[in-house]
């Protein structure tokens, strides 16, 4: 299992993951017209796979975001094919979102519909609850989601890792 940076070569496959996820979990809620231009919305700083072999398995973007705080990257389009969860696949997406949040001196946010079981994970891997909003977009029969807001912390650990020295 490797975890990478994506390339143009990797969008097939990671439309075909996505769409075994939209399958068995409706993420998206809504099939995108373009899937390829989904996985590469604007502001897009840097997309991650992880693979197994020449299989792509899962998929993470970083989105620089003007609404955003400090400068902080938002956490998007992230998924794992469902014929690999609970084998560590996404565990190991999450840790080089987190190197790559380093190597650019970022911390990460993210939201995520409450009451998901990604919630588990991404506390597991260090992402910091920091509140609640409506979610900004709909499911398609109308209702709006309540999103959980995440933060990844990177900045203060670096200025934490510092001190400590």
């Amino acid at each position: 299992m490797v975890v990478r940076p994506r390339t143009d070569d990797d969008l097939p496959g990671c439309v075909a993951v996505l769409r075994a996820v939209h399958a068995t979990d409706r993420y998206p809620s809504t099939w995108p017209a373009d899937p390829a231009a989904f996985l590469s919305p604007p502001g897009l700083v840097t997309a991650l796979v992880v693979t197994v072999g020449e299989r792509v398995t899962g998929h993470a973007a970083l989105l620089a975001d003007d609404a955003d705080d400090a400068g902080a990257l938002r956490l998007t389009r992230v998924f794992v094919d469902p014929a690999v969860r609970r084998a560590g696949h996404a565990r190991a997406l999450l840790a080089g979102v987190a190197a790559e949040l380093a190597a650019r001196g970022r911390d990460g946010v993210l939201d995520v519909v409450e009451s998901v079981p990604a919630e588990r994970l991404y506390r597991a891997a260090g992402w910091v609850r920091t509140g609640t909003a409506p979610a900004g977009w709909r499911f398609p029969d109308g209702r709006e989601p309540v999103a959980a807001l995440y933060r990844l912390p990177i900045t203060q650990r670096r200025k934490g890792d510092d001190a400590a020295q």
